[in-house]
């Protein structure tokens, strides 16, 4: 057992460039990553808590309190997986900060001589002197969020409690520690066959709001735009909301929306939208919106924030789409691009919007009579007494 008063190793040195390295990876890594579990926003990197636990787990071994039965086990299995190790503390230390380094490295997370190095140097730092039944050091994150702590506590051999306050992160918590250990590819087999019951479901029970293309493509995104009218004298044109026009900017496969003014006899200017296949960068205009300024296409007058803010708070947001009687559009969010499957053929194909498309969107708006009941309880300001 490691004494109160012994330094641990990551009080003494860390190899942080090395793991630094190793931690940056990760973030490009897909297949078999934790991370690909859940999207969580402040996700902490496995190389680094890895490294860090091995670092507070274990003793210095230059520190005259060490336990001497953790130097011999270190100076046995590390020439393992490094080679030989010199003779002084000094030269045990450097072997064991190498390893650290060496063991953030994703590629080497599962291999079976490091985790068996790492356990059993775990095992010896903690175990009793007198030689009682050895109980595995316990790690308590009590802010886990996305598990990387405790995961790599029991990666370690160790025990783990994690707990957060938020229940996205206890669910994927409790899957990561406990459901996952427990089932493994029995469980990824169960998640695969009720996700396709639930697309399945999905996909009859949304039919009508996504209308297939006549060559049986499915549409799978509604892309859009909020819009607000310029304020500039003898223009009044609709301007839609954008950063980017670029659809997809991938290097075998570039689309992007073109636009132009379209100016009618009579009427307010329009912009109409066209699909491209950009062979450059300048084939592709820039946004309308810039630090909350909004340019209009058609006369190139700019809307100051303080007015854009006016015209979005005046439609609610502008997220939603205003029709008319007769259900065409009149305002509101403005459907840029269709982005569709096409069976056959790989990667996402765009089209402009039809009026099919926003058929079906006025559809999806129409209240449901759950929805209506609400609404007539929320406007009696209280629920009624069932």
């Amino acid at each position: 057992m490691i004494p109160k008063e012994c330094r641990r190793l990551a009080e003494v040195d860390f190899p942080i460039a090395v793991v630094s390295k190793h931690s940056a990876r990760e973030k490009s890594i897909r297949h078999g990553h934790p991370s690909t579990l859940h999207l969580w926003w402040a996700r902490r990197p496995l190389a680094a808590c890895r490294a860090m636990l091995l670092g507070l787990l274990w003793p210095d071994p230059c520190d005259p309190r060490c336990p001497e039965g953790f130097k011999q086990k270190a100076r046995q299995l590390l020439p393992t997986v490094q080679g030989r190790v010199g003779p002084t503390d000094e030269d045990l230390r450097k072997a064991l900060l190498r390893f650290i380094g060496d063991f953030a490295n994703w590629d080497l997370a599962a291999n079976r001589t490091y985790l068996d190095v790492s356990r059993a140097l775990v095992k010896a730092a903690h175990a009793p002197v007198d030689g009682g039944a050895y109980e595995p050091p316990l790690v308590v994150d009590p802010f886990a969020g996305g598990g990387s702590i405790p995961l790599e506590a029991l990666r370690l051999g160790c025990e783990a409690f994690a707990s957060d306050l938020n229940p996205v992160a206890c669910l994927i918590l409790k899957v990561m520690l406990e459901d996952i250990p427990r089932h493994g590819p029995e469980l990824a087999e169960e998640l695969r066959r009720v996700g396709g019951e639930i697309k399945k479901a999905a996909e009859t029970e949304l039919a009508e709001f996504y209308p297939k293309d006549p060559d049986g493509a499915p549409p799978i995104a509604y892309l859009w735009a909020r819009t607000v009218r310029c304020e500039a004298p003898n223009c009044g044109a609709e301007i839609p909301l954008a950063r980017s026009f670029w659809l997809c900017k991938k290097p075998n496969r570039k689309w992007a929306l073109k636009h132009q003014a379209v100016c009618p006899r009579g009427e307010p200017p329009r912009v109409e939208f066209e699909v491209i296949e950009p062979k450059t960068e300048k084939d592709v205009p820039g946004g309308t919106v810039t630090r909350a300024k909004a340019r209009c296409i058609c006369c190139g007058a700019v809307l100051p924030p303080d007015r854009v803010r006016a015209q979005l708070a005046a439609q609610r947001g502008g997220a939603d789409v205003v029709f008319d009687a007769k259900g065409r559009r009149m305002g509101g969010a403005r459907m840029l691009t269709v982005v569709l499957l096409r069976p056959g053929e790989t990667g996402r194909h765009y089209r402009l919007p039809t009026e099919r498309d926003y058929e079906a969107v006025r559809q999806a708006q129409t209240p449901l009579p759950s929805l209506q009941y609400l609404q007539k309880c929320d406007a009696g300001r209280r629920l009624p007494v069932l």
